[in-house]
């Protein structure tokens, strides 16, 4: 029995003296953060001001006031109820009307319209009289967001007229209101848009621009923070001491851990406060899905600041690995639609798994069952990059290749 409390207490201590000295890292790490102006702009500051600024440009929540310009050709009651339609449209800002084809192609040309409606000769006429006719709408396809808000717009308008046009012939010609409604609309549909029904951009976009720049800060500024200790000589201190591999990495990865799990919580919190976000999730599961995302950009930057034996190339590669995650992360564009290459290398970034994992979970509400491979994929790049980073860093000490020789 006193064998076996001698070892117990032996233990006790050792585990005590470990988690000193892993603090002790830490603390040096966060000191380091401290004086360096530059890495507490990235880590403090960058993610805010650019939660500031998304939220402040995504304002409008929506495209509206396109500006259109009309050409009527007609000059007839219809077609200036048409006009009046357009007019009234909250999605359009109405500019007047010009005289011709070539002076609304120079218009669009030259980006002073994003939309033309040209009215054709005898369109009253021709509504009145049964025959066909066809309003022809411009768009300016180079904004798709425009081009495709414009051509929802119009239609919209033109098919409100259609119809009312419609329900008055009919009446016209002697059929009562309630059955003339139920000719034109035989079949009512309901459609509703769940968790954005306003199809509020500021909704759409701006977790994955700010989440895209949280592993942007991370990545950059643990970079060098292996690298650094080369360039400064310091390193020789960490290999003429007893302190372990475990213990020089995971107390250097601890203050970029912590100031970027706080960083995600505080910007979930102004976007439920001031940015007016639902944030649906449960706060358990919030905090489950966040930590997996900083554990695997962490484990991935660790291991490729260990790997890589100065700060230039440490960023240059990482540079590579976070320019394109946003494009090939399926947030703006589906991972359905792209090459079966691309999304395979997509499911080996963290951002992929965060945001797919975040829109399920904290957008709508449900529990993080519902995201079983984000969640094994996130902890596993974090905790297999973390050991790997301790395996090398062991074995460059061993090898002696913790020192820049000059």
């Amino acid at each position: 029995m006193p064998v076996h409390h001698a070892d117990r207490s032996r233990k006790a201590v050792e585990g005590g003296v470990t988690m000193q000295l892993i603090l002790l890292m830490a603390t040096k790490e966060f000191i380091h953060i401290l004086r360096d102006k530059r890495t507490i702009f990235l880590l403090f500051l960058a993610p805010l001001v650019t939660f500031v600024l998304f939220s402040y440009m995504y304002t409008g929540q929506r495209v509206t006031d396109m500006t259109l310009v009309i050409v009527d050709q007609d000059h007839s009651t219809l077609s200036r109820e048409l006009i009046n339609e357009f007019g009234q449209s909250e999605l359009f800002s109405y500019q007047g009307l010009v005289d011709s084809y070539e002076e609304v192609e120079k218009r669009l040309q030259e980006g002073k319209t994003d939309v033309a409606v040209i009215i054709p000769e005898h369109f009253n006429r021709d509504v009145k009289d049964g025959r066909p006719t066809t309003v022809m709408t411009l768009v300016d396809g180079t904004n798709m967001l425009i081009s495709n808000g414009a051509t929802k717009g119009a239609t919209q308008v033109l098919q409100t007229l259609s119809a009312g046009v419609s329900l008055r012939l009919m009446e016209a010609n002697g059929i009562v209101p309630a059955k003339a409604m139920s000719i034109l609309q035989p079949i009512n549909s309901t459609i509703r848009i769940g968790y954005n029904p306003t199809y509020n951009y500021r909704i759409f976009l701006l977790f994955g621009l700010v989440a895209t720049v949280l592993q942007q800060v991370l990545l950059t500024t643990m970079a060098g923070s292996f690298c650094r200790e080369k360039d400064k000589g310091t390193n020789m201190i960490l290999v003429a001491s007893r302190i372990s591999a475990n213990q020089v990495v995971l107390g250097k990865i601890i203050p970029y851990f912590t100031i970027s799990l706080l960083n995600i919580f505080l910007l979930i919190l102004l976007a439920n406060v001031t940015a007016g976000i639902g944030v649906r999730g449960n706060g358990f599961d919030l905090f489950c899905v966040a930590l997996g995302f900083v554990l695997a950009l962490v484990g991935m930057a660790s291991l490729i600041s260990v790997l890589v034996p100065d700060e230039l190339r440490a960023n240059q590669i990482l540079l590579l690995i976070a320019a394109p995650s946003f494009l090939i992360s399926g947030f703006t564009w589906p991972l359905s639609k792209m090459p079966a290459l691309i999304v395979g290398l997509s499911n080996c970034l963290p951002l992929t798994q965060f945001l797919s994992a975040f829109r399920i979970v904290g957008m709508k509400g449900a529990s993080l069952t519902a995201v079983p491979k984000e969640m094994a994929a996130l902890y596993g790049i974090g905790l297999i990059g973390i050991m790997l980073s301790i395996e090398v860093w062991k074995t460059q000490r061993e090898k002696g290749k913790l020192l820049k020789l000059n």
